[in-house]
């Protein structure tokens, strides 16, 4: 006859502790390999290519500087280069532009946000007016929602201008990019239901789908501003698409439209 034995309360109890033990331990190593993964961009599919005629190529100011004084770091869209061209992709009707300003509003006469269509129609009634504050810093510009939304697959030219003299129109400070409006995979759709903002940056960089990623990860950190975690995912994101001298900068407290 075959001999059963049985597991005494006592000795069931230590290895049941063991077991738990063992999945917590290897949980937290889960977790703490999760949270140290870097953020990064990566460049998309470009499905429909955008018209070379005029495609910017610089993320910095370009014209002459007026007078704005001189800066130790230029005017800068906060954007990904994209076969060498300033673009970025986004699922918003009314996305959010992000700059690093390096002037100290005193010094500043105006500054507007332009968008144009791919017929060169304004998508705004007139240029959108900003009013900056807290500057030199890092601050987002929001298409306002009474505005047309963006067309799904349509290449939008923006233009981020900054006067500082009022004399002379000719003597803006400006950068530029293109962006495009898409449409989420079902997959990636289903995975940002159940996702964390945090999780939901990464996805969004993962999807090479920068103005969604920048934006979520640029209010969260405008909200926590001492948070080291959220300081170091910013730092990462801007790094890995060639931002490494503006990772640093302040988010200021900015702007009114």
């Amino acid at each position: 006859m075959t001999k059963i034995n049985f597991l005494s309360p006592l000795k069931a109890l230590v290895l049941s502790a063991t077991f738990l033990l063992v999945n917590i331990t290897q949980l937290s190593v889960q977790s703490q390999q999760s949270n140290t993964t870097k953020i990064r961009f990566v460049q998309p599919t470009i499905e429909k290519q955008p018209e070379n005629r005029g495609a910017p190529r610089d993320r910095t100011g370009a014209g002459t500087r007026g007078d704005c004084p001189v800066a130790n770091k230029p005017l800068t869209a906060l954007v990904p280069l994209v076969s060498k061209t300033v673009l970025s992709l986004t699922t918003n009707e009314h996305p959010t532009f992000w700059f690093y300003v390096p002037y100290v509003p005193q010094n500043i006469n105006s500054v507007k946000l332009v968008l144009l269509d791919e017929k060169n129609n304004s998508l705004t009634k007139e240029p959108i007016p900003i009013t900056l504050s807290n500057t030199p810093g890092v601050i987002r510009v929001s298409v306002p929602t009474t505005e047309k939304p963006l067309e799904i697959g349509q290449y939008y030219h923006w233009y981020f201008l900054i006067d500082c003299n009022p004399q002379s129109r000719s003597e803006d400070i400006a950068v530029e990019g293109l962006v495009q409006r898409i449409v989420l995979k079902d997959e990636l759709t289903r995975r940002l239901h159940t996702a964390t903002p945090l999780q939901q940056v990464a996805l969004y960089a993962q999807a090479g789908i920068w103005q969604d990623a920048v934006t979520i990860l640029g209010e969260l950190r405008a909200r926590q501003r001492q948070d080291a975690t959220l300081a170091t995912d910013w730092k990462d994101l801007l790094e890995s698409v060639g931002l490494e001298n503006i990772s640093t900068e302040a988010i200021a407290p900015c702007c009114n439209l």
